[in-house]
């Protein structure tokens, strides 16, 4: 392995997953995420904060694997808490019409 291999960065499991979960929320609310792009962001730092949380707490389970529980229970949680936010706005949007 060559020198400059060895001092680069290896990418943090938590940080991969977690990017990998907000890839596919932004796909997936991206019409919202147009309309009310303050709101959308504001929303997906709550959810991504609350499953941070979440996982980091279920990590240190004494039962618990660490990062593979992290990355499992962000995984499951993040998506979860987003959808939940996106349909409470799809039901105030439709309340309000």
């Amino acid at each position: 392995m060559t020198q400059l291999a060895q001092a680069a960065p290896q990418p943090d499991a938590r940080q991969a997953a977690m990017t990998a979960e907000r890839a596919a929320a932004i796909k997936t609310y991206e019409a919202v995420m147009r309309a009310k792009p303050e709101w959308f962001w504001h929303m997906l730092r709550r959810c991504e904060a609350k499953a941070a949380k979440l996982a980091e707490q279920a990590s240190h389970d004494p039962h618990a694997n660490g990062e593979a529980t992290f990355i499992e229970v962000y995984a499951k949680t993040l998506p979860t808490l987003f959808t939940a936010a996106m349909d409470a706005y799809e039901q105030a949007l439709n309340d309000n019409s």
